[in-house]
């Protein structure tokens, strides 16, 4: 099985990929968990996954 990391977009093997679940806040006070896939062996997304939202507003 393979998963595609939220912070590189890489597909990586199960045993690759952790999941973060944080709960966010919507506007209207609305709570959603979130779960944002990551690569466990790269710091990159490690760190990036601490502040990645998938309802962050794109620029």
């Amino acid at each position: 099985m393979t998963w595609t990391c939220h912070i590189c977009k890489e597909t990586r093997p199960d045993d690759k990929i952790s999941v973060l679940s944080k709960v966010t806040v919507l506007s209207g006070g609305v709570p959603v968990t979130e779960n944002i896939r990551y690569c466990n062996d790269k710091v990159e997304c490690v760190e990036g996954a601490k502040t990645f939202s998938h309802f962050a507003t794109k620029k």
